[in-house]
This record gives C-alpha cells, structure tokens and sequence, in this order.
C-alpha cells in the first residue's frame, strides 16, 4: 500500500499540532492580555482589564510554558532521537515544522 509509509509522519504531525494549536491560543491571549494583573483593581478603569482576565493571567501563562515544553519535547522525539534509535529515518522524511507553522496559520486565517 503505497500511503502506508505517510501514516506514521502524519501521525506524529497531529500530536505535535494539537499542543501546538493551545500554544498558539496561549500566546495570542497573553500578548493580548498578559499585561493585566491585581495592581489593576486599584485603577478606576481597570487598565482596560476585565475581572476575567486578571484572575486568568497566571492559569494561562502556565498552560502556555506546559504546552510549549510539551511540544519541544514532541519534536525532539520525533527529529532528533527517534531517526538515530533506527537504522534508517522514516521515509519520506520527518518534517515536524508544517506542525507547528498550520495551527497558526489557521488561526490566523480564523481571525481575518
């Protein structure tokens, strides 16, 4: 069956792009939002922070450094040390990098 040799290189995609798809999430809600914390109950407007958003500052911060490691440990499973556990890479070659680009892009793309 000639598609057998792309299940395990998609495979390995998916596991990385799922994780990578919360990083992403993580990372555009911290730059959007990050900068809202406790100090900003103090001030009359709140900074432009909503109550929600101060008290998830610190859980979302935390899921985006736990996914993030996540998926660096995923790629250097799947790049670095399972091509050199076996005799020869998997064929075609492991490309982990559409992974981590296509949650993005498609986000991006949600968001326009």
């Amino acid at each position: 069956m000639p598609t057998r040799r792309y299940w395990a290189p998609l495979l390995v995609n998916t596991l990385i792009g799922i994780p990578m798809t919360v990083v992403v999430l993580c990372a555009r809600w911290y730059a959007a939002h990050g900068h809202c914390d406790y100090d900003d109950l103090r001030l009359r407007d709140l900074d432009g922070c909503s109550y929600d958003q101060i008290e998830n500052s610190g859980w979302v911060l935390g899921a985006l450094v736990v996914t993030g490691l996540l998926v660096l440990v995923l790629v250097l499973i799947a790049d670095v040390i399972l091509p050199r556990g076996r005799r020869r890479p998997l064929t075609p070659g492991l490309v982990t990098l559409p992974a981590v680009l296509l949650p993005y892009a498609l986000l991006t793309a949600a968001a326009a």
